[in-house]
């Protein structure tokens, strides 16, 4: 490009902070829009005492200022190049300014070029205003980082609390099993035993009733054994009188039966102990369920 060589910034007036128009030249050498120096001096007029809004140097009495043709000239050629121009070309050094429009550092060529009629500050001015901003911003994150450590707190303690009612379920469930195994051991002890009482009872039953059917036996077999000899009687006296006595003793004997018990001896036992073992297996599967 032609102004490639040339300070670019130079053709920028310090004032405005845009490209120089109607660009004059103060006595020490300064370049600024005649608009912009004039209404600078004006602010002097009471002192009529002059100075260089850059340097500072003053001239009395107030300078005569004419415009310059060849800075002039030198701006139209360098705004002839800045259709084109992107601040990516130029060095971050040189990035004064910032577009507020497009949130980016850019340099004096791109503020006249590509990022004309955008809102653009200077960086110093973008610095301050974003510290203004950062106490509350620091605020808001104080208090959301107050906030998470809260909630840290509160986790760290429920973890605790998890853990605390864990080991202590942990030992009442032990403890409510070994009361458990004692008591069933208990009960089966003494379900064992009510049965071998029972078992003693019917036992005992049954063996008089043996005793009693073994004792009819050897009678009917002794009165078998008599009507035999008694049909061999000749004496018709003596076997009506034996008849009728044999008779009435057989009548005895043949009437009296036995009736055995229940073959459902520990069916009320063994239920509640069917219902006992359901009802444990149903608290096994209630607790698997809350597992």
């Amino acid at each position: 490009m032609a102004h490639g060589g040339l300070d670019q910034e130079a053709f920028f007036c310090p004032i405005c902070l845009d490209l120089l128009r109607d660009p004059v030249t103060v006595p020490c050498g300064h370049s600024y829009c005649m608009s912009c120096v004039q209404h600078h001096w004006d602010q002097e007029d009471h002192k009529q005492l002059y100075s260089c809004p850059e340097c500072h140097l003053s001239f009395s009495p107030r300078p005569v200022l004419g415009r310059s043709t060849l800075l002039t000239s030198l701006v139209e050629q360098l705004k002839s190049g800045l259709t084109d121009v992107s601040c990516d070309h130029h060095l971050q050094p040189h990035r004064h300014l910032f577009c507020r429009s497009d949130q980016q550092t850019i340099c004096y060529l791109c503020s006249v070029g590509q990022h004309k009629g955008h809102h653009i500050v200077t960086t110093a001015s973008e610095r301050a205003q974003r510290l203004t901003e950062l106490p509350a911003r620091r605020a808001l994150l104080l208090q959301s980082l107050q906030l998470k450590e809260t909630d840290l707190q509160r986790l760290q303690q429920e973890a605790q609390d998890i853990s605390h009612s864990a080991q202590t379920a942990v030992q009442l469930s032990g403890d409510s099993f070994r009361d458990m195994v004692l008591l069933l051991e208990e009960r089966r002890c003494a379900v064992e035993q009510q049965i071998r009482s029972q078992e003693q009872t019917q036992l005992s039953r049954v063996q008089e009733l043996q005793d009693q059917l073994q004792q009819d036996i050897r009678g009917l077999k002794n009165r078998i054994s008599e009507l035999d000899s008694l049909a061999m009687t000749q004496d018709h006296n003596q076997f009506i009188q034996l008849y009728s006595s044999l008779s009435r003793h057989t009548q005895e004997i043949v009437r009296d039966r036995v009736h055995t018990g229940s073959q459902r001896y520990y069916e009320e036992v063994t239920s509640a102990v069917s219902m006992l073992r359901e009802k444990l297996q149903t608290i096994g599967l209630w607790e698997h369920k809350v597992g």
